[in-house]
Order: C-alpha cells, then structure tokens, then sequence
C-alpha cells in the first residue's frame, strides 16, 4: 500500500477515518431484491379500473420472480434487476352479476428492456361475451397503466438504492462520475458478481506479462449424467439459463463465447464429447489481454458427475472471488436451473 501523500491516489486513505473504498473504486453491491418485491406490491396491488362497461380491481401479486442488485465499480453505479411478475385481477361487468377473474403477466421486466417494450398479457378465466369484454377493456386501460407504474418501480430503485452507493471521495464529496447510469443495453448488461469480477489490484499493470497469477482448483458433484453436464457448458440455451444472461458460443476447438453479454470471454481450445473441456477464459475487469486456462474434466460418479475444474493465470487479485464466483453462479446456479442437486431416478 502506497504512504500516505505517496503513490496511486485509490489507495491514499488518510481522507476517510474507516480507510474503506476510497474513491469509490473498489466493487460493491446492495441487494434490492426484498425491497423490489415489497415495492412491485405495493405498485401493482389495487389499481382500479372504473368505467360504465365494469368495475375491475388489481388483487393479488401472485407471482413475483427474480432478484435486484445496485453495484458501484470506479464511482459508476450499474442496476441489475430481472422480474417475472404476475398480477390477479377481478371485476364484474355491468350485465352480469358474476365476478369475471384473470390476471396480468409481465415476464421479462428487466435493466435490458425500457418500460415501452415490455411484454404484458391480460388474461381471462371465463370465455363468455361478459369476459371478452371487459378482457379488451383491461388490455386498452390496464396495459398503459402497468407500464407507468413498473416505470416508477425502476424510477425508485435507482433512487433509493443508488443515493448511498457512492461515498464521499477524498475530497470530501462524491466523485463526479457517480451518477446511475442508464439500464445497460443487451450488449452490455448489468455486471453481476461472476467469477474474477473483483477489480486488478494497484500493483498489476496493464501489460498480462506483468500480472500476478494463481490457480484455482475446485471439485463439484452433480447429481446428472455426465453428458448433461457437459451440455451446459456447450448449448446455448442451457448456459443462457444458469447465467441468467446473453451468451455466444461456438463450442468447437478456436470458437469463440462470450457470457453475460461480454464480461466473461474467450475461445474453446480443446472438447472431448462429455468428458473434457479446455478454454481460454477472461474477464473483462482483468488487465487487458490477459487470458486464464480453464480445463474442466466430467467423470462418472456414484451419484452422478463429477466435475473437476483447474484454472491457471487467475490474477492473484481476483483470486478467492473467482473460487466463490465458480460455485455461487456457476456450480450452485446449474444444480438450481436444471434440479441437479435432486436425487437421480
């Protein structure tokens, strides 16, 4: 660490009591997830809907899916928020005496997708004329109206979870850089914590000759076939699943992947056909250039497959975050998406 008065100004302390995140520079992260939950609630639970046709009245938040992460990396806060929302309505047209019910689902409120391109369906339990009705009346009023409340949802996130993400510089005020920005594109989504996300210390120049490296050996036994494991890391759709992100692969010797719209990228060196996979693997926070050796080997056993990962060139920096990133969103992840830590039939 560099004196005080001396050296790299991200590690000049003496401007902060506690010494912790001067700058801003280092990764860190707020859950937002219990407070979205709470807040989409609260958005889209008795809204109404009064007209001559039928009086109509949101009811229920039935289903509320996903998470919510604020991250501040160099004073720049990045929102990552990915939802799968399903509301329950119920009225009663003016002709009837019965009680119409359905709901409204919005599947992909996310950071990638702007208010006005969400899909939101209504849907209807009942199929008489009394239904169709007052169903195109909530597609016309309740469509509209929903887009403007999850607007506001991601309006208040941004607020209330980015106002003390960024903490006072050494100058005593935040740095100029720490505004929200928008909701990355598809191109570039929301970092979330994934392996090696933690930034190159001080000392690594930005020349990948001049890095400090480690490796990384880790086990983990999936309850599958051994070929169904390896499938993960080679379909598109299955590793767009466990990611929770955009992907590219082409899973031949020389093809290229990115993960998680490029903050995770590299080449296939070497696949054997369910047992063995080679690559060259980076972050994009790495110093530019540099490339990890990723070698994952898929065995039978008694209770499935068992996976052996060895990693070289690992950036001692990002070291002890790339482990917990392998099991956390990788090896948890998959046993999650695909139910690999059940029990074989």
């Amino acid at each position: 660490m560099a004196k005080w008065g001396e050296g790299d100004p991200r590690w000049i302390v003496e401007a902060r009591p506690d010494g912790t995140n001067v700058n801003n520079w280092h990764w860190t992260e707020k859950n937002a997830s219990h407070w979205s939950n709470d807040r989409l609630k609260q958005l889209l639970v008795g809204l109404t809907f009064d007209i001559d046709l039928a009086n109509v009245r949101t009811t229920e938040l039935s289903k509320c899916d996903g998470e919510a992460t604020v991250n501040n990396r160099k004073a720049k806060l990045i929102f990552f928020y990915e939802w799968d929302v399903s509301v329950k309505w119920t009225g009663r047209h003016k002709d009837s005496d019965e009680d119409i019910t359905g709901s409204i689902q919005v599947p992909n409120l996310s950071d990638e997708n702007d208010a006005d391109d969400l899909d939101i369906t209504v849907s209807c339990k009942s199929n008489s004329k009394e239904s169709s009705e007052v169903r195109q009346m909530m597609q016309r009023m309740a469509i509209p109206k929903v887009r403007n409340q999850l607007a506001s949802y991601v309006r208040e996130l941004k607020e209330e979870y980015g106002k003390d993400m960024i903490l006072p510089t050494n100058k005593g005020s935040s740095s100029p850089a720490a505004k929200p920005s928008a909701a990355p594109s598809p191109a570039a989504p929301a970092a979330k914590s994934v392996p090696g996300a933690a930034p190159a210390s001080s000392g690594a120049s930005s020349s990948a000759s001049s890095v400090s490296t480690s490796r990384v050996q880790e086990k983990c036994e999936f309850q599958a076939a051994p070929e169904d494991v390896f499938n993960v890391f080679v379909d598109k759709e299955r590793t767009q699943a466990f990611t929770r992100g955009s992907a590219q692969l082409e899973p031949t010797p020389g093809g290229k992947f990115t993960l998680l719209g490029g903050n995770v990228e590299g080449n296939f060196v070497e696949l054997v056909r369910n047992e063995k996979i080679v690559q060259k693997w980076r972050m994009n926070t790495w110093p530019s250039g540099h490339y990890s050796t990723v070698t994952l080997l898929f065995t039978s056993s008694p209770n499935g497959c068992l996976l052996k990962l060895k990693q070289d060139n690992v950036p001692t920096s990002s070291l002890e975050s790339t482990k917990e990133g392998w099991h956390r969103y990788y090896f948890e992840s998959i046993k999650m998406t695909f139910g690999f830590g059940a029990a074989l039939m």
